[in-house]
């Protein structure tokens, strides 16, 4: 995790109850050379088929101190293994998550902007594994598949187990770093108790 850090005016909202601007606060930079940035949603290689963070600018992996905190012991267990993390979301503005439900209003897909999801929150990150020279290794699915080939619980056929092998790798890891994987997402992990984090609205870069 690098040292970089961006101070963020942000407006928070929980349970689509406004509870008013946040004071001036902290939201970390993802970057190390332990993280490949890939932000599916700033292209159009994504079940939306949209760049749907282009106009909003965001091109960039941001999240609160408590998840830079785990990501930060999570770059040491990567190191360990050789290995990189291929980063697909982080925090996602609430803006952004109206256009992608202006896109695809239904909640089996895309998270209610009303009620919001962790990544509107700052504390979930979307990723896979990557080996040294940054390629990605396999995985059961693409990214933002909806089958039940992307639960945790999808066996991979005895003729292929390499894709199930490097979930639980991944998964391994993100639970010795404290995260907590979502059962029907193999991509997606979050901090424990991650819907007590206010939504975030938008936000503003401000020097530091």
């Amino acid at each position: 995790m690098g040292k970089t850090k961006i101070i963020l005016a942000i407006a928070c909202l929980a349970l689509g109850a406004l509870r008013g601007p946040c004071a001036a606060e902290e939201l970390e930079l993802v970057s190390g050379d332990r993280f490949v940035l890939d932000l599916r949603y700033n292209t159009a290689d994504n079940f939306l088929k949209t760049n749907v963070y282009g106009k909003f600018g965001l091109d960039k992996c941001y999240v609160r101190p408590e998840m830079a905190a785990r990501l930060k012991q999570l770059a040491e267990l990567l190191g360990e293994r050789k290995l990189k993390l291929l980063i697909y979301d982080c925090y996602r503005p609430l803006d952004v998550q109206r256009a992608m439900w202006k896109l695809v209003p239904d909640p089996k897909f895309v998270a209610d902007p009303k009620k919001g999801s962790n990544h509107n929150r700052g504390v979930a990150i979307d990723a896979a594994l990557a080996g040294e020279d940054g390629r990605a290794l396999v995985f059961p699915t693409q990214f933002d598949d909806f089958t039940s080939r992307a639960f945790h619980s999808y066996t991979c056929p005895a003729a292929a187990p390499e894709p199930c092998a490097n979930r639980e790798i991944l998964r391994t890891l993100m639970l010795k770093a404290g995260l907590k994987p979502l059962s029907s997402e193999w991509w997606h992990y979050e901090l424990p108790g991650a819907k007590k984090y206010p939504l975030i609205e938008r936000f503003h870069a401000k020097s530091k």
